[in-house]
C-alpha cells in the first residue's frame, strides 16, 4: 500500500513534466500506475497494516479498501487508455494528467485507511485536485467550481467536525477502535455524530439535499473527466456511507422503528427515494448528455442508499453491488459520450442525429451502459437493482420499492432519450463525414462492456469480495451458488436469464431480418401547400421527446429554483455587509468588534 501511494505521489510530478515532452505521455504514465495498483491490490491479502511517510499503523487494507480500490483503478484504468488520444483536445494537458493523478493518489489514501484525520486529508487532496480540473471544461465550469467548492466545503467540515467529536470522547482517530464503544453514548451524541460523518458521504456522493453540484459540474467538466467524476469521485461518499453504517452498530445504536429497519436507516431510505425520485425526473427535462446523466448520478446514489441503509443480508450487498455497477455504467456512458463530442463538437441531443451507422461501437457501449442502468439483464444492473427490490419487499417496504420500481421505469426513458435523439433518426447534413472514434478510445469502452456483461452472467467474483464486506463487518454473508443467487423470497440463475435473454434477442433479430421492410424517405424529399420543404434540418424529434410527462410537473417548484433562491439573499446580504464595513476604517474596526462580542458571549 506504502509503495502504491509513494509511485503514484512521484507520478504526479513525472506525469506533468513528460506531459511537455508530449501531451500523450502523461495518460500513459496514468494508465501505468492504475494497471500496477490494480494488479497490486488485487493479489494483496486483507488485513495488511502499514505506515506511510513515518507514521505508524496509518493505512490497513480490508476487504471493503478492496472493493473500493478495484471499482477506482478499472475506472482510471480505462479513462486514462481513453485519455492517450482525447488528450488533444484538453486544456493545459500536463496539469490535467498531472491533476487527474493526484486525484487517483488521493481517492485511494480514502479507502486504504482507517485513521480518520489521514482519510480526511487525502479527501481532500482528491477533492482539490479535481477542483483544478474542472474549470478546464467548458466556458460556464467556472461558476460550476464554486458549487463543487460549497458542496464539498460543507462536507468536509462536518465530516472534521464530526472527527473531533469522537476524538474529544475516545481518545483516538482510528474508525475500528471507537465503533465498539459509540453504541453506550447518550443518544443524542449518536444522533449527532452519526448525521455529520454520514453527511459528508451523503454530500460527496451527490445525493438528497446535497445534490445541486453535481448537475452544474457534471455538465461543464472536461468530457473524460465527468466518466470520473460519476464512476468514481462520488463512489468516495459511497464509501464513506458503507464504512460507517458497517462499522457503527446502527441497527443497535438507534430504537426499532419498521420491519426490522431501525429509525436512522429508515431516515436514510427515504432520502434515498427522494434522490431516486428527483434525479429520474429531473433527468427527463435535460437536452444535454452530460447533465442528463448527472442526474442519473443522483438517483443512482439513491439505489445505493438504500441498498447499504437496509444493513441486512441481500439489500446490504445489492447496495455494495450497485456501486460497482453504476461505476462501470456510468464510465460507460460518459467515455461514449465524449467519443460523440470528440467527432461532431457538441453535447446537445437535438444537434445529433443518426449516428448508429457512423459510430457502431459507441453505440452498443451506450447501448449496453443504459440497459446497465435501467437494471436489464444480461447486465451487472439487474443483479444489483434485484437485490436491493427483494430486501425491500421481504421487509414488507412496499412503498419504498414502489418509488424504487418508478425510478427504474424512469431511468429506461431518460437513457433512451439520448440514444433516440443521437444514434437514431436522420442522420445530420453536418455529421455526413463523422466517422467512428480512434480504437484506442474504443479499447477501453469494449473492456468496460466486456465487464458488465461478465459480472451480469457470472457475478460470483463480484459477490465473493461483497460477501468478504459482509464478513468483516459481522454481517451474515449474502447466500450464492455459482450463477444461483438466494434470497428470502426465492432464487434466480443468472445464467439461465441469459441464455433466454440469448433465445429471445436472436428470435427478434431473425424476424426483422425476414419481414418486409419501410420504404426510407429523406427529410427534404417532402412538400407542404405544393412547396418542397428544403430545409433539411426542420425539426429533431428528440426536442420534444417526452414533452407529455414534462407537461405533467412543468411550474412546480424546483430544488434546484430554491436553492438559486437562498444563494440570491447570501449574495445580498453579502453586499450589504460589504457596503458596511468597506466605508471607512472606523467601521470596519466597529463590526469587528461587534463580532467578537457576539463570540465571546456565546463562548460565555
Amino acid at each position: 500500500m506504502q509503495s502504491l501511494l509513494v509511485y503514484l505521489a512521484v507520478g504526479v510530478l513525472v506525469s506533468y513534466f513528460l506531459s511537455m515532452i508530449s501531451k500523450h505521455l502523461g495518460p500513459i504514465v496514468l494508465l501505468a500506475l492504475s494497471l500496477y495498483g490494480l494488479f497490486t491490490v488485487w493479489n494483496m491479502p486483507t488485513g495488511t497494516v502499514e505506515s506511510l511517510f513515518g507514521f505508524e499503523d496509518i493505512l490497513q487494507f480490508t476487504a471493503l479498501s478492496k472493493y473500493f480500490s478495484i471499482i477506482t483503478l478499472i475506472v482510471f484504468s480505462c479513462y486514462a487508455f481513453f485519455n492517450i488520444v482525447w488528450i488533444s483536445k484538453a486544456k493545459r494537458p500536463h496539469a490535467f494528467s498531472a491533476l487527474s493523478t493526484l486525484t487517483l493518489f488521493g481517492t485511494l489514501g480514502v479507502f486504504l485507511t482507517p485513521h480518520l484525520i489521514a482519510l480526511y486529508i487525502f479527501w481532500e487532496i482528491a477533492v482539490v485536485a479535481s477542483l483544478f480540473i474542472v474549470p478546464m471544461g467548458k466556458e460556464e465550469s467556472k461558476k460550476a467550481t464554486i458549487w463543487y467548492i460549497v458542496i464539498s466545503s460543507i462536507g468536509s467540515y462536518m465530516f472534521l467536525y464530526g472527527t473531533f467529536l469522537l476524538y474529544s470522547k475516545f481518545g483516538t482517530f482510528n474508525l475500528f477502535e471507537i465503533s465498539g464503544d459509540i453504541a453506550s453514548e447518550s443518544m443524542g451524541f449518536k444522533w449527532l455524530v452519526s448525521l455529520l460523518l454520514l453527511g459528508a458521504g451523503i454530500a460527496k456522493s451527490g445525493i438528497f439535499p446535497l445534490h445541486v453540484w453535481l448537475r452544474n459540474v457534471h455538465g461543464n467538466a472536461p468530457d473524460t473527466f465527468s466518466a470520473v467524476l460519476s464512476g468514481q469521485l462520488v463512489k468516495m461518499g459511497s464509501y464513506i456511507i458503507a464504512l460507517l453504517l458497517g462499522v457503527f452498530p446502527i441497527a443497535t445504536m438507534f430504537s426499532h422503528f419498521y420491519a426490522g429497519v431501525n429509525v436512522f436507516s429508515y431516515v436514510l431510505i427515504w432520502l434515498g427515494n427522494i434522490s431516486i425520485l428527483i434525479g429520474t425526473f429531473m433527468a427527463i427535462k435535460q437536452n444535454d448528455m452530460k447533465m442528463l446523466m448527472a442526474y442519473s448520478t443522483v438517483a443512482n446514489g439513491g439505489y445505493i442508499l438504500i441498498g447499504l441503509s437496509l444493513l441486512d443480508q441481500v439489500g446490504f450487498a445489492g447496495g455494495l453491488f450497485h456501486v460497482i455497477n453504476h461505476a462501470l455504467a456510468a464510465t460507460m456512458i460518459f467515455l461514449s459520450f465524449a467519443a460523440v463530442v470528440y467527432r461532431t463538437g457538441t453535447t446537445k441531443i437535438d444537434e445529433m442525429g443518426g449516428l448508429i451507422f457512423k459510430m457502431p461501437v459507441t453505440f452498443v457501449t451506450y447501448l449496453v451502459g443504459i440497459i446497465s442502468i435501467a437494471g436489464i439483464p444480461p447486465t451487472s444492473g439487474f443483479v444489483s437493482k434485484w437485490m436491493i427490490f427483494q430486501s425491500l419487499i421481504s421487509k414488507g417496504m412496499f412503498v419504498t420499492a414502489m418509488f424504487a420500481f418508478v425510478g427504474s421505469i424512469g431511468s429506461f426513458l431518460y437513457v433512451f432519450r439520448p440514444l433516440a435523439g443521437v444514434f437514431l433518426g436522420q442522420l445530420k447534413r453536418k455529421d455526413k463525414d463523422v466517422k467512428e472514434a480512434p480504437v484506442i478510445m474504443l479499447i477501453p469502452m469494449l473492456i468496460l462492456v466486456a465487464l458488465t456483461i461478465l459480472w451480469g452472467v457470472f457475478p460470483q467474483q463480484v459477490l465473493v469480495w461483497i460477501t468478504d464486506v459482509q464478513k468483516q463487518f459481522g454481517m451474515e454473508p449474502f447466500r450464492f451458488d455459482g450463477t444461483v443467487l438466494y434470497s428470502n423470497l426465492g432464487h434466480w440463475n443468472s445464467w439461465t436469464v441469459f441464455v433466454m435473454f440469448m433465445v429471445g434477442f436472436i428470435i427478434a433479430a431473425i424476424i426483422y431480418i425476414l419481414m418486409p421492410k419501410g420504404k426510407k424517405i429523406p427529410l427534404d424529399d417532402q412538400y407542404t401547400s405544393g412547396e418542397f420543404l428544403h430545409n433539411f434540418d426542420l425539426y429533431h424529434y428528440a426536442t420534444k421527446y417526452y414533452a407529455f410527462l414534462e407537461r405533467e410537473y412543468e411550474g412546480h417548484p424546483s430544488f434546484e429554483d430554491w436553492y438559486a433562491s437562498i444563494v440570491n439573499v447570501l449574495k445580498a446580504i453579502g453586499k450589504g455587509v460589504d457596503y458596511l464595513v468597506r466605508r471607512t476604517a472606523s467601521a470596519y474596526t466597529f463590526w469587528m468588534a461587534v463580532v467578537l462580542a457576539l463570540l465571546l458571549w456565546v463562548r460565555w
